[in-house]
C-alpha cells in the first residue's frame, strides 16, 4: 500500500490531499489543524516549497486561532461572559444541581446563573456550561424571530415560507431559493440585534436576487441601509464551530 503524502509545516507531518484543482492551497482551521490540497501530479517538492513559503503566515494564524479558543473558553467558566444581542452577562457556576436532568440557566439581571451538578470535574462543568447555555441562548432566539421576521418582511414587502435556527460553521444564513425556506445561525442570539436583522434581510433578498450580485446589494442598501455596519461586526468575529 502506498504510504500517503506529507509535508512538514509549523513542526508537524501534514498529509497532502490530491484535487481535480490547477494549484496548491493551504488552509488552517478553526480546531487549529492545517489542511493541504494540491493537484494530480504536481511534484511534493514543490508542495513543500509552497509550504515553507507560507511558513509566517500558518504561525499567524494558528496564534489567533489559539487566542480565539482561549477567549471562547473562557465565555463558560465561572466568572466568564456571554453576550445576548450585544449585551454581556455575567457567568456563575452553582453546583447546585442533583441530577444532569436539574441542571438549568437561570438569568437575574446581568447575571446568568448555570445550575451545574457537584460531581463535574472543573473541565467537565465548563463543558456542561457551554452545552446549557448555547440552549439556553437559542430559545432566547427562538422567542425573539418571529416578531423580527413579521417586522423585515413586511418593510421589505417580501415573505419566505418559515424559517428555522441552526449552528452553522461558517456562514451566518443561508435561503432556500425553491422552498423560500431561510435558516438562521443559532450564534447570532449573541449580538447586537442591527447583526441579526441584517441577516434576515439578507437572506429575504436572496428570494429576489439569488446571487450576490449588484442588484442583489442595491436592495439589501435599500431595505437595511445599516447592513454594511452590521457584517463589519460579523466579519470581525466569525461563527465559532
Amino acid at each position: 500500500m502506498r504510504e500517503p503524502e506529507t509535508v512538514r509545516i509549523a513542526g508537524t507531518s501534514v498529509p497532502v490531499t490530491r484535487k481535480r484543482i490547477r494549484r496548491v492551497n493551504l488552509k488552517v482551521r478553526a480546531d487549529a489543524t492545517i489542511a493541504v490540497s494540491a493537484p494530480y501530479g504536481y511534484p511534493l517538492a514543490k508542495i513543500q516549497d509552497f509550504a515553507d513559503e507560507k511558513s509566517d503566515w500558518v504561525e499567524q494564524r494558528l496564534a489567533r486561532v489559539a487566542t480565539i479558543r482561549d477567549r471562547e473558553a473562557g465565555h463558560w467558566a465561572d466568572g466568564g461572559s456571554v453576550s445576548l444581542l450585544g449585551t454581556p452577562l455575567h457567568v456563575t457556576h452553582v453546583t447546585d444541581a442533583p441530577t444532569k436532568r436539574a441542571q438549568s440557566v437561570e438569568r437575574e439581571g446581568e447575571k446568568l446563573r448555570i445550575h451545574l451538578r457537584a460531581d463535574l470535574e472543573a473541565d467537565e462543568r465548563d463543558a456542561e456550561a457551554r452545552r446549557l447555555v448555547e440552549a439556553w441562548l437559542k430559545q432566547q432566539l427562538a422567542q425573539i424571530l418571529p416578531d423580527v421576521f413579521e417586522r423585515l418582511q413586511d418593510r421589505c414587502a417580501i415573505h419566505c415560507s418559515g424559517w428555522r435556527i441552526r449552528r452553522m460553521k461558517t456562514r451566518w444564513g443561508s435561503c432556500n431559493t425553491k422552498t423560500r425556506m431561510i435558516t438562521i445561525n443559532a450564534q447570532l442570539v449573541e449580538y447586537p440585534i442591527e447583526c441579526l436583522e441584517s441577516v434576515v434581510v439578507h437572506e429575504l433578498c436572496h428570494l429576489l436576487e439569488p446571487s450576490h450580485n449588484a442588484r442583489f446589494h442595491r436592495l439589501l442598501d435599500a431595505y437595511y441601509p445599516r447592513n454594511r455596519e452590521a457584517r463589519r461586526i460579523l466579519n470581525a468575529t466569525p461563527p465559532r464551530r
